[in-house]
This record gives structure tokens, sequence and C-alpha cells, in this order.
């Protein structure tokens, strides 16, 4: 297990955005949060319960352009639009929304199997967070849903002025080799 104080947060932003493109709960321009990609002036949202829109809109996005029509006279063609293949870090994911993976997961990575969603599933990397005050409204204990131990690559949890991180799978050990910031 590793840890990092608060005050450093920065600097591991900034080295996961050296890896890749890294999403964070972000207060948007109503001050609601949302899944954005970080920048040093954003004002990050660990603590918000929930976002406006799912993290599951970073590997399946509601609209997408598949294909490219190309007309030439009588001739037409078509182009396949691939998805740039990009490391993508998704930080503080909570329970339910983790738990939604598998079930996408069972759907689009079964034959015959959604490339696109498989590509951004392959070059993403879920760290999650849990939550220690769920909402009235949650609905994690429902559907059996611990929320103060989610799943993902990597499971963190927020207690005073430290961030715990905990690695759960290759691709988390993979990235947490690349942050030396984490004691």
């Amino acid at each position: 297990m590793y840890k990092i104080a608060k005050d450093d947060f920065p600097k591991l932003y900034a080295a996961m955005q050296n890896i890749g493109t890294l999403l964070l709960p972000c207060k948007n321009k109503s001050g609601h949060a949302d899944f954005a990609p970080y920048r040093e002036d954003a004002e990050v949202a660990l603590d918000a319960p929930l976002t406006n829109r799912s993290a599951k809109d970073v590997f399946f996005p509601q609209v997408e352009n598949l294909l490219t029509f190309k007309t030439s006279g009588k001739e037409l063609a078509l182009e396949q639009n691939v998805p740039p293949a990009c490391v993508t870090i998704v930080m503080g994911v909570r329970a339910c929304d983790a738990r939604s993976f598998e079930i996408l997961d069972r759907v689009f990575l079964a034959e015959p199997k959604d490339t696109f969603y498989a590509a951004r599933r392959a070059s993403g990397t879920v760290v999650t967070l849990a939550c220690t005050r769920p909402e009235e409204t949650c609905f994690c204990q429902s559907f059996g849903i611990d929320p103060a131990t989610p799943q993902g690559d990597i499971s963190c949890w927020i207690e005073g002025e430290t961030l715990f991180w905990q690695t759960n799978t290759e691709k988390g050990e993979a990235l947490t080799a690349k942050l030396p910031m984490l004691e």
C-alpha cells in the first residue's frame, strides 16, 4: 500500500498527466463535478460524491462516429474511424461506476467484440475512490457494492490529509511503478 499527502496531489496529477490523458472529477461552470482532462487551473473535486455524467462515458461514449462515407461520382468509399491509441487514466471513479465496467465488459468484450470499447478499456486505467459518506440517494448497498472498498485497477481512500493507494491489477502496478512520489 502507498500513500501521498494532499499537498502533493498536484505532483501526482502532473506525473500521471505525463503518462497519458488524466481525467478527474472537476467542477464545471455550474459548480457540479464532471470527468474532465486535468489542467493546473481546474478545481478538482475528489470529494464530490457523484459526477453529472458517469465515468462509463470514457470507455463507451454516447455518440461516436464509427464510419466516414466519401463519394466520388457513383463511387462510395467507407472509412472506419479508429479511436486513437492513447493511455487514459480515470481517477476518482466511485464504486458504483467501477461496478458498471464489469457489466459493460460482459456485453462489449464478448463475441462479437466491440473493438472501439475494447481498445479504450485496454489503454485505460481506472483509479477508484472510496465513498466514506454515501448520499441517501446512493444505491450501492442495494446492489451489494461496498462503497468503502471500490474495485478498479487501483483503489484509493482519503483519511484526513492523506490519500491511500492500493494496486489491484497489473495495470495498476504498472502505473504505480511510474509514480515515485507515492510513499
